[in-house]
């Protein structure tokens, strides 16, 4: 769905240049009532930024290791905790959305996936 956000004045000085794909599972009963999950890939603009040094020692007294912060429109993120970016699958652990209408993601690659 296309944004209104240029329309609406949002901040000039964000710039979503780069891609990420958000990733999810759709799970459907089949005729036997057993659950069929299908995997989901919806690519989004974003924008990676700097994790601050709050970021890490807030992160790393609840065992988190903050490896990416990505910037997103809010209005594409629907709450994903798993993201492809640079070939790098990785997990969100919190999101923040901010009053500019983005949403900056918090990611971490874990262990096992």
């Amino acid at each position: 769905m296309p944004s209104l956000k240029s329309s609406l004045g949002s901040s000039p000085y964000v710039s979503l240049d780069e891609v990420c794909s958000l990733l999810s599972m759709h799970t459907v009963k089949d005729e036997l009532n057993q659950n069929i999950s299908t995997p989901i890939e919806r690519q989004v603009f974003c924008s990676k930024i700097s994790i601050s040094r709050a970021e890490f020692s807030a992160a790393g007294q609840l065992n988190h290791k903050p490896q990416i912060v990505l910037l997103i429109d809010s209005d594409e993120y629907d709450y994903e905790k798993k993201l492809k970016f640079e070939d790098v699958t990785y997990t969100a652990y919190r999101h923040f959305q901010r009053s500019d209408g983005y949403t900056e993601v918090y990611c971490e690659v874990r262990a096992g996936g």
